[in-house]
């Protein structure tokens, strides 16, 4: 599972995306999980997956700088 580090390390815009969705796709993956039972486990897994993309989400409508 990528992390805000793997985003805010990634070398270009196109890679960023990427790991962007993997983490939105992560998050619905937990979420899915977390319905189907919803255990202690599977509710901390979608608590850490939905904090980690809203990280995202946050750093990129504010223009994360990317290298040339």
């Amino acid at each position: 599972m990528h992390t805000l580090a793997d985003y805010r390390a990634a070398p270009d815009a196109l890679t960023a995306r990427a790991i962007e969705r993997a983490i939105a796709d992560a998050a619905t993956v937990a979420y899915d999980a977390y319905c189907a039972d919803p255990s202690d486990a599977n509710r901390d897994a979608f608590i850490s997956a939905a904090a980690t993309d809203c990280a995202v989400a946050y750093h990129a409508t504010h223009g994360e700088p990317w290298r040339a």
